[in-house]
């Protein structure tokens, strides 16, 4: 699966993921109740993330792969998100 650093953007503005950017890297945190409860971070050296960098992106969200495809379709809401993390233990 490859994604492009649009889509990991799309994300970002969904999950309301509070950044901090710097020239190469983008690194933010998911914020729930005023706390950081989870670092997530991508590249922005080029336009495309394939597979390889993809994978990890996946597992830094906790999310299964069909779950990922709901996330990358906009068809999982940030209170959908939040949830699995909580039945997880994540948050």
């Amino acid at each position: 699966m490859q994604l492009r650093s649009k889509e990991i953007e799309r994300v970002f503005r969904k999950l309301e993921i509070e950044t901090k950017t710097s020239p190469h890297h983008v690194v933010g945190w998911l914020v729930v109740d005023g706390r950081r409860v989870l670092p997530l971070h991508y590249s922005r050296g080029r336009d495309v993330t394939h597979g390889r960098l993809a994978h990890p992106f996946r597992k830094s969200l906790h999310l299964t792969p069909p779950e990922f495809a709901a996330m990358m379709n906009c068809t999982m809401t940030r209170d959908e998100y939040i949830e699995i993390l909580r039945e997880r233990g994540i948050i």
